[in-house]
Order: structure tokens, then C-alpha cells, then sequence
């Protein structure tokens, strides 16, 4: 039996559905800003759903990027940045490569994230794996199990990643000190009192 997707808030939805959007929620500059970010035409998104359709999470998820691309056309930066599927994407760029207008999508989604970032709104998760990424170079680091699972299939110990080549960790960690990335996972678990 099918059974209707939604996000189960009736007010959201009537937001979502509305062509003439325009009250104190919508912040025009949201719009701006994703679209400078993302460097892509979100405003000429017309939500036919072939990004939604396209999407492998989509079936398993309540994600839905065509009101991820809704909500940056309305400005509704709030429930956008708020919405905890915002981190759902894979970033695998099939609603992209499917786009009948050639907008990146996925580069909306990566827009809308590093806004989020900027206002402090990131799973947790998420900042768990910035600092494993700063200390090691990956978000799941190798260990003594996977080390043996490769090595019983004939592959060195570690992959030819930072494990196999720790002399690239210094420039890892330089791209992220200049983007804070770090300091910033550290200040906001911190003060959560992670």
C-alpha cells in the first residue's frame, strides 16, 4: 500500500506548497547566499522532482532535496538549516546529473551545509568526525580488525591513504585550520560538554 511522504508538519507542508510565499520566515538573502555558494541557478528550480526521484536515499528516508531546493527559493533558511535531513545526502550527484535544467542540486545541499556550519548548527556526529579526520586523515580510521581482514585478502595493512602516507597529514590539518573546521568542532562539543 502506498503511503504519502511528508514531513508530518502540516504547517511546513502548507509553506512548501505556496507559490506567493512572503512573510517575516523568508530571508531573501538565503537564496542569494546559497546560490553564491553553491555556484549554481537554485532559483530556477520549477520542482518537477527528478532529484527526489533520482535520490538513493529518498526511498529509505524521509529526505527529500526538491524541499531542501523549495525552501531555498522561498528563503526559509531557518527550516532549512534546522532540518536534521540536511545531512542525509550522500553527495553521489545523481539528482544533478538527472536535472532537466542543469542545476546542481547536490552543490545546494552542500551550500545550505556550510551555512549551517556557520551559524553552529551541525549533527554531532558530524563534528566527531572532523576531529577524527584532523588526527588520523579519515572519518573511520583503520584498525587492528580491518588491518587483518585486508591482510587476509592479499592488501597491505593499511590503504594507501594518510595510514600508508603520514607525511600529507600536516597539509590535511592545514586546510582545515584555515577553514576553523577544527576549532570549531572542538568549541561547539565543548560547550555542550562533549
Amino acid at each position: 500500500m502506498a503511503t504519502e511522504k511528508n514531513y508530518g508538519n502540516p504547517e511546513l507542508e502548507n509553506k512548501l506548497r505556496d507559490r506567493y510565499f512572503y512573510t517575516t520566515d523568508s530571508n531573501p538573502e538565503f537564496l542569494a547566499d546559497v546560490k553564491k555558494i553553491s555556484r549554481t541557478i537554485a532559483h530556477m528550480c520549477y520542482q518537477c522532482g527528478t532529484c527526489t526521484g533520482s535520490c538513493p536515499s529518498a526511498p529509505r528516508s524521509s529526505y527529500r532535496i526538491r524541499l531542501f531546493m523549495r525552501r531555498g527559493v522561498l528563503g526559509l533558511e531557518q527550516e532549512a538549516l534546522n532540518d536534521p535531513d540536511l545531512w542525509l545526502c550522500t553527495t553521489c550527484y545523481s539528482c544533478t546529473d538527472r536535472c532537466p535544467r542543469d542545476i546542481a542540486p547536490t552543490d545546494v545541499i552542500m551550500a545550505m551545509r556550510n551555512l549551517a556550519f556557520k551559524y553552529d548548527i551541525v549533527p554531532r556526529n558530524f563534528l566527531k568526525t572532523v576531529q577524527l579526520i584532523y588526527t588520523t586523515g579519515h572519518g573511520v580510521p583503520n584498525n587492528d580488525v580491518n588491518r587483518a581482514a585486508r591482510e587476509k585478502l592479499g592488501l597491505t595493512a593499511d590503504p594507501p591513504t594518510t595510514h600508508s602516507y603520514p607525511e600529507f597529514m600536516p597539509g590535511i590539518q592545514k586546510i582545515m585550520d584555515h577553514y576553523k573546521m577544527k576549532e570549531n568542532a572542538d568549541r561547539i562539543l565543548a560547550e555542550e560538554g562533549q
